[in-house]
Order: C-alpha cells, then sequence, then structure tokens
C-alpha cells in the first residue's frame, strides 16, 4: 500500500469523528469575575511599570466572594429599612431607635406660620416653650400630668424617633394612616400625627384614647403673653 493509501485510509477512518466534532456547537467560554479582575489590575500594573507579587488570582477570587457577601447584606438591610411604612411615613428601625421619614407634598408648609398648642380651657398649662419658624416644643402641665407637645416643618428626614422594643401603631385622626402611637419602653407613650401642612406631637403620660382626644383638640395658640 503506497503512502497516499494510507493517508487517505488514516482520513477516512477518522472522517466521521472529525465531522461530528465540526456540527457540535460548543459553549463560548467566558472567564470569571475574577479573572477579569485580576488581569484589569495586573495589566494596569504593568503598564505603569510596577510589579504587586500579593496580587494573585486566588486573592481577586476573595476579594470578589467579598463584593457579593456585602452587595447580598446590603440589598437586605435595604429591604428592611423600607419594609415598615404607615401612610406618608416609613422608618428606617435600628436596634433602639427608628429614624422617621415623611413623604412630602405640595401642601406641606415650608414654614410655621400659625402656632398651634393644646387648649388651655381644659386645664393644660404652658410651664416653657421654644419656638422658631420651623419647629415649636412645648411643656404642659395638669394636675399631675405632665406631656410635650411639638410642631414641625415636614422636611422629608425627620429625625429619630425612639422605637426600642416598642410597636408602631396606625392610628387614623383626620385621614386614614396620618398618624401613628407608640408606647415607650420607659415609661409614657407618644402619638403623631398631620395636619394643616405640619407634622404634630403629644408624648407624656397619656394613654392613647386621651391622646387622640388631645390631637382633636389641638388649635392655634397665641404666644405673645409668654414673652
Amino acid at each position: 500500500m503506497t503512502f497516499d493509501e494510507k493517508l487517505a485510509q488514516a482520513l477516512g477512518e477518522t472522517f466521521d469523528e472529525r465531522m461530528a466534532r465540526r456540527m457540535t456547537v460548543s459553549k463560548k467560554h467566558r472567564f470569571s469575575l475574577a479573572y477579569k479582575l485580576w488581569e484589569y489590575k495586573t495589566l494596569k500594573n504593568i503598564r505603569k511599570n510596577r510589579y504587586d507579587k500579593r496580587w494573585t488570582l486566588r486573592r481577586a477570587r476573595c476579594v470578589v466572594a467579598v463584593m457579593i457577601i456585602v452587595s447580598s447584606l446590603l440589598i437586605g438591610v435595604t429591604a428592611y429599612a423600607v419594609s415598615a411604612a404607615i401612610g406618608r411615613y416609613s422608618f428606617d428601625t435600628k436596634p433602639d431607635y427608628s429614624k422617621l421619614f415623611i413623604e412630602e407634598i405640595s401642601s406641606d408648609k415650608t414654614y410655621i406660620a400659625e402656632y398651634y398648642g393644646l387648649p388651655e380651657d381644659n386645664g393644660w398649662e404652658i410651664t416653657d416653650f421654644y419656638a422658631d419658624e420651623t419647629e415649636t416644643i412645648i411643656n404642659y402641665k395638669c394636675n399631675e400630668k405632665r406631656v410635650t407637645f411639638s410642631q414641625n416643618v415636614i422636611r422629608g428626614n425627620m429625625g429619630n424617633i425612639n422605637t426600642e422594643n416598642a410597636e408602631v401603631e396606625p392610628i387614623s385622626i383626620y385621614e386614614e394612616n396620618d398618624g401613628f402611637f407608640i408606647a415607650f419602653q420607659n415609661g409614657g407613650n407618644g402619638l403623631y400625627w398631620i395636619y394643616d401642612g405640619y407634622l404634630f406631637s403629644v408624648v407624656g403620660d397619656l394613654d392613647k384614647n386621651e391622646a387622640v382626644n388631645l390631637a382633636h383638640f389641638t388649635k392655634i395658640v397665641d404666644f405673645q403673653k409668654y414673652l
């Protein structure tokens, strides 16, 4: 048998196998994120005439693993933060307090045009107060009861409130879910509600029904006689 005949025979025996490989579409190779990160930093170091023997492919894999873990934790925290919501209120809950956020709308006031307070004809007497263009804090007493009344301009981030081991209960004062009630762990209760474009609160020696009644009787007050 000549060389050409042997070559033809050999090619014929592998023809089917070779054709099968050609007809099979192989999966396109893709480099891993770790490899791409290692390659990018390595080439960058070479361009700058630097060599970092600590920067290995194994180290790049560790970096990518940490990035994935941190990303998953951040996603979990974000989902938890927005999960607590009541009406226009949302709470970023921490172990011993919560950050309070309120969705702003066009009817919200940008400064305090009229000051509100508790009705003095019901026996509430002002002991001291603070007032400016964006907030008021008024301390009241009525017999043995002591409460603090506040009025604030709504500005999105309203600061922190005490929610340690406490449940935030939705309350409807003038509209559905326009307020919420908190029974504090260290005693006392707090009611928060939105009215006339402001955020109001009354905190102190009151049960829920008493706090809601005071919210309904809140009225415009004149501070001039206390100056």
